[in-house]
């Protein structure tokens, strides 16, 4: 999995490139652990992830909690429509 993280004044933008999986989740929560500590709204660009698991939305939901208590906010851009589908089908595309 590829990770870059991007700031504008206002936005850190992550851009993902791979599966968002179980085997892969490692790298990603390593990047991201600390980002609400930027004090900035996060973009998480996923157009080029082909594949997301349970674990992924997990750290997704957990980063979008933890931005929440900083009055930060989250928002999934680009999402490919793999990955799409299965927000859809997990009920989650109006959270995420």
């Amino acid at each position: 999995m590829k990770i870059k993280i991007n700031q504008t004044d206002d936005t850190v933008k992550v851009s993902l490139e791979g599966n968002l999986e179980s085997t892969t989740i490692k790298p990603f929560s390593d990047k991201i652990t600390n980002i609400h500590s930027y004090g900035k709204n996060v973009e998480i660009d996923l157009g080029k992830v082909d594949y997301i698991d349970s674990s992924g939305i997990r750290i997704l939901l957990t980063l979008k909690k933890k931005l929440q208590e900083f009055e930060k906010n989250l928002t999934i851009i680009n999402c490919s429509e793999n990955v799409k589908r299965i927000l859809q089908l997990s009920s989650l595309q109006g959270i995420l």
